[in-house]
C-alpha cells in the first residue's frame, strides 16, 4: 500500500508549467517618432519600399489641399489627430499591414489611439525613431525641417520628448488636462510658412464621416486607398 503511494506520487510533476508562447502577429503597426527634420518621412519611404502594401498615414496630410498646398492651421489639429486615427482604424480594420504613422509622437499619451487599435486589431506595435546623427541636433533639425519650424519651438520639443518607450507605458499613459496641455504634439509645431490663424476651409475632408477622405494627399505624393 504504502509502496504504491510511493509510487503514485513520484510520477506527479513538481516541476513548473513551461512558459507561454509568445504571441505571434501577422500584422504590423509602424509607430515612428522624431522632432521635424530628423528623417521620419524619410524613414517612411525607405518602409514603403521594403512593404509595398503599407498604408502611410501622417497627420500632416490633413494639412494638403487638393493641389498639394500646404496650409496648417493650429485650430484645425485635434480635428486632424482625429481624422487620421480614423484612418487607421479603417486601415487596421481592413488588414492593412503594415500601417505606418509618420508623427512625431513626442509624448507617449500621444500614441495611445493607435496602440489601442492595435491591441484590438492584434497588430505588433515597433515604436521606431530615424536613425541619424542629426536627430536632437536642434540646429540642424532646424535648417533640415520641410514646414519651417523655427529652432526655438524644436528645442522646446527636444525638452519635451519622451525616451525609452514600450507598449506598456504608452498603453497606460493619460492625456494631459486641457489646462495643462502644450502645443507640441504630433506635427504640431508648425507655426512658419504656410501657418494660418483662421480655420481653412479642406473641401477633401468630409466631417461629419467617421471614415474620411480615403485618399492620402501628403508632401511625398502617396496616394493610399484603402
Amino acid at each position: 500500500m504504502e509502496g504504491s503511494l510511493a509510487r503514485a506520487f513520484g510520477a506527479l510533476s513538481l516541476q513548473p508549467p513551461p512558459p507561454a508562447r509568445p504571441r505571434r502577429f501577422s500584422k504590423r503597426l509602424y509607430l515612428l517618432r522624431g522632432l521635424p527634420g530628423s528623417g521620419k518621412s524619410t524613414l517612411a519611404r525607405q518602409l514603403k519600399c521594403e512593404f509595398p502594401g503599407a498604408v502611410v498615414l501622417s497627420t500632416d496630410d490633413f494639412f494638403f489641399t487638393e493641389d498639394g498646398t500646404y496650409v496648417f492651421s493650429h485650430d484645425c489639429l485635434e480635428e486632424a489627430h482625429k481624422w487620421n486615427q480614423n484612418r487607421a482604424h479603417k486601415a487596421m480594420k481592413n488588414g492593412k499591414s503594415p500601417v505606418i504613422i509618420d508623427n512625431t509622437n513626442i509624448h507617449a499619451w500621444e500614441m495611445k489611439p493607435y496602440v489601442i487599435m492595435a491591441r484590438e486589431n492584434n497588430y505588433e506595435v515597433i515604436f521606431q525613431e530615424p536613425d541619424t546623427h542629426w536627430k536632437f541636433n536642434v540646429r540642424e533639425l532646424a535648417r533640415r525641417n520641410s514646414h519651417g519650424v523655427p529652432r526655438e519651438k524644436i528645442q522646446r520639443m527636444k525638452e519635451q520628448y519622451e525616451h525609452d518607450i514600450t507598449f506598456h507605458i504608452v498603453l497606460h499613459s493619460e492625456k494631459p488636462s486641457r489646462d495643462g496641455r502644450n502645443s507640441s504634439g504630433p506635427n504640431a509645431a508648425h507655426n512658419t510658412g504656410a501657418y494660418s490663424n483662421t480655420r481653412p476651409t479642406f473641401p477633401n475632408r468630409r466631417v461629419n464621416s467617421y471614415y474620411t477622405n480615403e485618399r492620402s494627399f501628403n508632401r511625398d505624393g502617396y496616394q493610399n486607398v484603402f
